[in-house]
């Protein structure tokens, strides 16, 4: 088999999508997909990012982006990432 893992993300107040397909999940994938969201991040403006407790979701990946702030869920709660009603959506429609 092979596997495609994506990160995604949604600005709630624009639409504005991020997303990133990759063949693996590690630090370095989620490091990429920060710096897509980073970039994309208007001058002026922090981006807040949701994360559960996947290895790959770590602090330390946000380590040299000053324009975004990563705020981890507590265990188990998958119902609170705003992101899982996207993936919802996705397995529904497409």
């Amino acid at each position: 088999f092979d596997y495609g893992y994506l990160f995604g993300a949604v600005c709630p107040s624009t639409g504005q999508t991020e997303a990133l397909v990759s063949p693996f999940v590690n630090k370095e994938a989620m490091t990429q997909h920060l710096s897509q969201i980073s970039q994309a991040t208007p001058v002026g403006r922090h981006a807040v990012v949701i994360i559960d407790g996947a290895g790959w979701h770590t602090y330390d990946t946000a380590a040299e982006f000053n324009n975004l702030t990563l705020i981890k869920l507590p265990p188990y709660s998958p119902e609170l990432n705003p992101i899982e009603q996207v993936w919802n959506w996705i397995r529904q429609h497409c």
